[in-house]
């Protein structure tokens, strides 16, 4: 039973959480928790489940025994132990290739023994270095059992693992991002993955490049375009196939509670084949590091030591990928440029420093493209164990002359498949990272915005303010009002000469509030220092016109020039508005973005989770009866 099959997906996993989250007690959860590991191994056979109790029990007694020992026995302890896991490793992947086993022996290899034969060293050496054992059975059987991390990995430690066993508690964030990395993954198992693998086979078939005679072959029945096309397609459907059953497995973990690690970090982002074994199967890199990198010597030996190690690591890192050649040639390749980059470390450097001028976009774009095209390589030689169809794909891709560049058939296949490509590369980077890493942002501005609101609420340190400490009850303080202020200094006074006093002053505010700096003053300040005279009752206009003085033309002809100034400020008074208007729609967008983040974050988290699981339920249901239709039909 795997992650991606109908069975596990509207089976298994819905019945889990069911159980899972029928108690909040730790303990049920963490008895349905081992129970439904032993149910999904079950499904791969009684003789894993078998195998995997002995290794379990194996090493939790080893672990006790090197708990207890003394300084000069932990080291035989510890030998014994990792022979007793790395000899029935080394025996299962080699299998095949010896010839006095019975069929049914050869090539069977125990459902997940490489992942968890290497959780159990990192537990035992670890167990060595003086780090406490595990002294409960079932806390230890747990972690052996855990099944999102059974069968792809991540390669989890128990140290990792030991306190959220023992302590941990439900997050509905924790729930709501487990859940859609667990649909995400799903769908970029059935949707990208799959697709992308049988578009690799269509447009290359693989048969057809064991045949020795096609070197001597005068047209090929293919193109140049159909042997790229036939790479880049496995190069993206090995990334997004692995890290599709890491982000399920995280995913599940995430919801139940524990707190897997990651194991990729967009590995084609890479600038160096050093940078891409960082972000490449990390958990895998990390376990080399610290338990056979580190303990020979790792950067501290002198450099033919240092490069020893390296071809160690290279070694190993192919035989655990797999027992046929190719796998140790494809170790070999990485430990060549590695060695390259580690050589050419002190240039690799001058050539970061020099990054900042136009220098700087064309350098990265080359340490990426070289990237690339080293990966580009190293997948061919992971992918073909036979020799003979290695030999023919290499010798492809020097273009020889009978080789065309590009065939109606692949060109009419790239066309039909084009927006899987795209949205396959697209993927393959780091998109999702980045949104994740912009929403933790918004998350964070709201929890901020939230805890000083409370503060607010509360007051310094919980208290309120008095009657007596609060602004309102001092009046001598520079922030009183203006009219606060004027309606203190006019107490006692007629209106009528209150009114002449505040017209007088209004050209001492026009000094403070000049018209060039405060232009939506202008109206309010003109319109209280020079108040139009109250019209005599009784008068005609020809009476006004009549009565009319030289110097009261000259103050008509100034109230004109001033109402067409006020229509100027009134329009400017307009166009001012709408843009507070704006800006005020803008800041309440945002302040409710960040009051609702957590809710926003939830159930957007929530709904995109929903859809990615109704489309891979679509996509499985296709895949089921699509055989019967055709048949049919």
């Amino acid at each position: 039973m795997q992650f991606s099959q109908m069975i596990f997906v509207a089976g298994f996993l819905p019945l889990f959480f069911v159980l899972y989250f029928g108690k909040k007690e730790l303990a049920w959860k963490n008895a349905v928790f081992f129970l439904a590991s032993c149910f999904f191994l079950l499904f791969q056979g009684l003789l894993a489940v078998a195998f995997l109790c002995f290794f379990t029990l194996f090493v939790f007694f080893m672990g006790k025994a090197l708990g207890k020992a003394t300084e000069e026995k932990k080291k035989k302890i510890f030998f014994l132990s990792l022979a007793g896991i790395l000899l029935p490793l080394a025996f299962f992947k080699y299998s095949a290739a010896l010839p006095f086993l019975p069929k049914m022996v050869k090539g069977w290899m125990p459902f997940g023994i490489s992942f968890y034969s290497f959780r159990f060293i990192a537990y035992l050496y670890d167990c060595y270095q003086g780090k406490e054992a595990e002294q409960e059975i079932f806390s230890f059987s747990l972690f052996a059992f855990a099944f999102p991390v059974l069968s792809q990995g991540p390669i989890l430690r128990y140290s990792e693992m030991r306190e959220e066993i023992k302590n941990r508690a439900f997050s509905y964030e924790a729930f709501s991002h487990g859940l859609f990395r667990f649909t995400f993954g799903l769908w970029k198992k059935l949707a990208l993955a799959d697709a992308l693998g049988s578009l690799s086979v269509e447009v290359l078939s693989l048969d057809s490049l064991k045949n020795a005679s096609m070197l001597q072959s005068s047209s090929p029945s293919f193109s140049f375009l159909a042997v790229f096309l036939s790479g880049i397609s496995y190069m993206l459907q090995i990334f997004l196939d692995f890290s599709a059953y890491t982000d399920m497995a995280i995913g599940i973990g995430e919801i139940c509670g524990f707190t897997l690690p990651e194991n990729f970090q967009a590995p084609y982002s890479a600038r160096s084949i050093r940078d891409f074994w960082r972000r490449w199967h990390i958990s895998l890199s990390m376990f080399f590091r610290d338990y056979v990198y580190i303990p020979l010597g790792g950067n501290r030996v002198p450099f033919p030591l240092q490069v020893r190690n390296l071809l160690l690591i290279w070694i190993l890192t192919g035989i655990w990928h797999g027992s046929t050649a190719n796998f140790i040639l494809w170790g070999l390749y990485f430990f060549v440029f590695i060695l390259l980059e580690l050589c050419c470390k002190k240039l690799w450097k001058r050539m970061k420093k020099s990054e900042g001028g136009n220098f700087s976009f064309v350098l990265r774009c080359l340490q990426h493209v070289y990237t690339l095209v080293v990966l580009y390589f190293s997948w061919i030689l992971f992918r073909f164990s036979d020799f003979q169809s290695l030999k023919n794909i290499l010798w492809l891709h020097t273009l020889p002359k009978r080789l065309a560049l590009v065939d109606g058939k692949t060109l009419l296949i790239v066309k039909s498949n084009i927006f899987l490509l795209l949205v396959a590369i697209l993927f393959s980077g780091n998109l999702l990272s980045s949104l994740e890493e912009e929403w933790q942002k918004l998350l964070f501005r709201g929890k901020s915005r939230l805890a000083r609101k409370k503060r607010a609420s509360l007051g310094f340190y919980g208290m309120e303010d008095s009657e007596e400490d609060s602004p309102e009850a001092v009046v001598d303080t520079p922030e009183v009002t203006a009219i606060d202020a004027g309606k203190t200094a006019l107490k006692g006074v007629s209106e009528a000469t209150a009114d002449e006093s505040i017209f007088a002053a209004s050209s001492d505010r026009k000094d403070l509030f000049p018209e060039e700096k405060y232009p939506m003053l202008k109206l309010s300040l003109d319109g209280e220092g020079n108040p139009r005279p109250k019209e005599r009752s009784g008068e005609t206009e020809v009476q006004k016109e009549e009565a009319t003085s030289p110097a009261e033309e000259v103050e008509v002809e100034a109230e004109e020039e001033e109402a067409e100034l006020s229509q100027e400020n009134q329009e400017d008074l307009l166009r001012h508005e709408k843009i507070l208007r704006r800006i005020q729609r803008r800041t309440k967008l945002n302040i409710f973005f960040l009051d609702h983040a957590e809710q926003l974050y939830f159930w957007g988290k929530l709904l995109a989770a929903i859809a990615f699981l109704l489309l891979s339920f679509a996509l499985m249901a296709g895949q089921s009866y699509m055989p019967f239709l055709y048949n049919q039909f």
